[in-house]
């Protein structure tokens, strides 16, 4: 849905800038709000049904969007749809099922898988769109995540959660926690970023005459070094224990490419650079933020403190696209301008603490 969702929302019967963000962004709107419900109610009762529960809600709502007809049944359905907030149960059962000493290697496979799947995503998307439309898409993800019940009520461990019956610590240290915070911090910004980035970025390709059956060959041009290098960088640097320079790294070119993208959303070239840029900068951190948060809590909280973790994210996600149609409209630069500004206030804010740091 990421790279084409704006510009096909936007032809729905009502719809206007405006209400093709909030249709974008309510998803992860709802989505923030159940993460910490959802996250507790793993830790309390186990991850495995939560899972299931949280599933079938999103296939149900991907129905939803599908037979929507006009921008405001796609809203309600969005937001149908983002009532699946499993993403913290998913982090804390990682978690739950590895030992510490890997348990960054297994968040950054888990990256890869995201990865992967994020980059088909984006290729895939526009050309899918394009033979089948908005609502064809939506049908796949209902089928996709029927799949995936079927393989969590079949191969997925029941008993995950061994720690449910042990009391969940309070939600204000954990909020309150110094190396958790600037976690906390990192997945609201660069979810800020990325939905803002690609609300504006397919209808800035548009605008300079690309068709959008062509938009999945600027995707596989900007995310190619992400591919190539982040996750090579990562496990690298994982071995050595040293993840302080990939931390800075990644701030510096996820910031970098905002700012190009501020000056040179009317060129081809400079738009590909900056994409492909932020793009590196945003894949260095994800394999990381879960995998730092994990070693700061005990087992009982990692339901609730992933979360907190998947709500900051969601927020951002749920802004990042709500804001996007709406400062767009008021100048076509100003959601650039909002992302930039952003990531340079994240920085003096406090970047996340290497666990090198905190040993």
């Amino acid at each position: 849905m990421l790279p084409i969702f704006s510009v096909y929302a936007v032809r729905y019967p009502g719809a206007s800038a405006a209400l093709a963000g909030v249709a974008f962004g309510v998803y992860a709107l709802v989505q923030s709000v159940l993460q910490i419900p959802l996250g507790w109610a793993s830790d309390r009762w186990g991850r495995k049904p939560v899972l299931l529960i949280g599933l079938a809600l999103f296939a149900a709502g991907s129905i939803g969007c599908a037979l929507a007809t006009d921008i405001y049944g796609l809203i309600l359905a969005r937001a149908l749809q983002g009532t699946g907030a499993i993403g913290s149960v998913a982090f804390a059962a990682l978690a739950d099922l590895t030992r510490p000493n890997v348990r960054a290697q297994a968040y950054t496979i888990t990256g890869i898988a995201i990865g992967a799947s994020f980059m088909i995503g984006l290729l895939g998307g526009p050309f899918l769109a394009a033979h089948f439309g908005l609502d064809g898409l939506f049908y796949l993800l209902a089928a996709l995540g029927g799949l995936s019940m079927l393989f969590a009520a079949l191969w997925f461990p029941a008993a995950s959660a061994g720690t449910r019956n042990e009391a969940s610590p309070a939600l204000k240290p954990i909020l309150l926690h110094d190396h958790l915070r600037p976690i906390f911090v990192a997945t609201f910004v660069l979810s800020f970023a990325l939905n803002l980035f690609f609300f504006t970025y397919p209808l800035n390709w548009s605008s300079i005459g690309l068709a959008k059956d062509d938009l999945w060959k600027v995707y596989s041009i900007v995310f190619l070094p992400s591919i190539l290098f982040v996750y090579p960088y990562v496990r690298r640097s994982e071995k050595l224990g040293q993840f302080r320079k990939p931390i800075l790294l990644g701030w510096l070119t996820a910031t970098v490419g905002y700012g190009i993208y501020l000056f040179g959303a009317q060129y081809e070239l400079l738009l590909c650079v900056s994409g492909a840029t932020f793009l590196f900068g945003y894949s260095l951190y994800q394999p990381l933020l879960p995998a730092f948060l994990t070693r700061e809590v005990p087992p009982n909280a990692r339901g609730v403190a992933s979360g907190v973790f998947s709500s900051f994210g969601f927020i951002g996600s749920s802004l990042g696209g709500m804001l996007g149609g709406a400062l767009m409209h008021l100048s076509p630069s100003l959601p650039e301008l909002a992302g930039v500004v952003l990531l340079v206030l994240w920085f003096w804010l406090g970047l996340p603490i290497p666990p090198e740091s905190n040993s």
